[in-house]
């Protein structure tokens, strides 16, 4: 890998009070950058100053606000590099990033990219010391691929990322109509492409502030980020249900045909349940009821709809009456579907828990309406759906004795 050379890119939009922190970090690694691009997207700050004051091989461009995407598709042009680092401009990266990164890419030629963790950071307003927050989200890649986890929740960003260009050039450019979530819509296009190689090492600190986010036409505060970052998730995730084919789901199961199509079907619906697009996801889970109705689901399957249940973006679009009924309607279609809505009830315990430990009664009661309506369906004789709704065993989480499904762990 010596041979290839290294270009970070900078995007950045009146960040001027954490840009030169950020480019510090950039210069300060163990394994040499060859270039630095900074795209300025039209700041009204100081941004142009911090930067030509910082000393390193930066090459700085300006273009009026156009957002994060364009920027980055006009700095991707202007690269000279065969691996791309691209870095925020108010995160730092840890000083050894680079080097781990391309070790990374060393020994996995066939990966497309490589990746790494992060912790979490802010700055004490008054003495401005840097207070740690602990690891962001890293998923248990003991079992499972990186696709799968990169498809249930995003663990890999750009700063801890770094790509070769030729991947970028094959899975084409930065998404121009979307104003967020474009780094998750490029790592699972890049995921889908080749494979990525990860390591959970903790590669930058990402910066935790109260500061206005997004591009210039679409601002928003820190405090709406959770509603704003629901809404860039379903939109990002909404062409992916047409353009990634059920038979790329089924490869990350073993088992007899029937079987790795049934888990494939489950799995996509895990995915839309956590983008909270319970439409296409009770979609899918009725389709996958009926591929073998009198079939109970086996231990990986089981463990396919509990994650449904398990979205960062919580359940409450599940617990509308619609959303009830259609999910009731699945619990009592047939065996399958009796242990699939069974298997989502189970997922909603800790979500139960953690309403009445916070003592929003509202939302517990709202759970448990969801749980009985899940809980309907082939019952054992003297039950009734109250008392089924968080029992700790159930007859249909069995193994599936006709085929044993496999969650296929890979690199991507």
């Amino acid at each position: 890998m010596a041979s290839q050379k290294i270009t970070a890119i900078v995007p950045t939009y009146n960040r001027a009070a954490f840009l030169s922190e950020a480019l510090a970090a950039i210069f300060n690694q163990t394994c040499q950058v060859d270039e630095v691009i900074v795209w300025d997207d039209g700041s009204t700050d100081e941004t142009e100053s911090v930067v030509r004051a910082a000393n390193g091989p930066i090459r700085y461009f300006r273009a009026e606000n156009g957002g994060k995407s364009r920027a980055l598709n006009a700095a991707m042009a202007k690269a000279t590099g065969d691996l791309i680092w691209i870095c925020d401009d108010d995160d730092i990266a840890l000083p050894h990033a680079v080097e781990t990164l391309v070790g990374l890419l060393a020994k996995n030629p066939d990966a497309g990219a490589s990746g790494g963790g992060y912790r979490r950071f802010h700055t004490d307003p008054t003495s401005g010391d840097r207070i740690e927050q602990g690891p962001g989200y890293w998923p248990d890649l003991s079992q499972g691929s990186v696709l799968r986890h990169l498809l249930e929740d995003i663990f890999l960003f750009q700063n801890a990322t770094l790509v070769r260009r030729t991947a970028y050039h094959a899975v084409g450019a930065f998404k121009e109509d979307l104003p967020r979530s474009i780094d998750y819509d490029m790592i699972v296009r890049l995921a889908l492409h080749k494979p990525v190689v990860v390591t959970d090492t903790p590669l930058f600190l990402q910066r935790k502030h109260d500061g206005e986010r997004g591009p210039a036409a679409a601002r928003h505060s820190a405090a709406r980020s959770d509603e704003v970052w629901e809404a860039a998730d379903r939109a990002v995730f909404k062409p992916f249900y047409d353009s990634i084919p059920l038979s790329r789901y089924a490869t990350m199961y073993g088992g007899t045909p029937q079987a790795s199509h049934r888990a494939a079907l489950l799995q996509r619906a895990c995915i839309y349940a956590r983008r909270t697009d319970w439409g296409l996801a009770c979609a899918d889970f009725d389709a996958a009821a009926n591929i073998a109705p009198d079939c109970p689901l086996s231990t990986v399957e089981t463990a396919i709809c509990r994650r449904a249940m398990a979205g960062k973006h919580g359940i409450y679009r599940a617990t509308t009456p619609e959303t009830r009924a259609t999910l009731s309607d699945l619990a009592q279609s047939n065996i399958s579907g009796t242990a699939i809505a069974r298997s989502l009830r189970r997922g909603l315990r800790w979500r139960l828990r953690d309403a009445i430990r916070a003592k929003n009664f509202g939302d517990a009661m709202k759970i448990m309406q969801l749980a009985i309506a899940l809980s309907r369906g082939h019952h054992r004789s003297g039950e009734t759906p109250m008392m089924s709704a968080f029992e700790r065993t159930d007859p249909y989480d069995v193994a599936n004795e006709k085929g044993v499904l496999l969650d296929a762990t890979a690199t991507s």
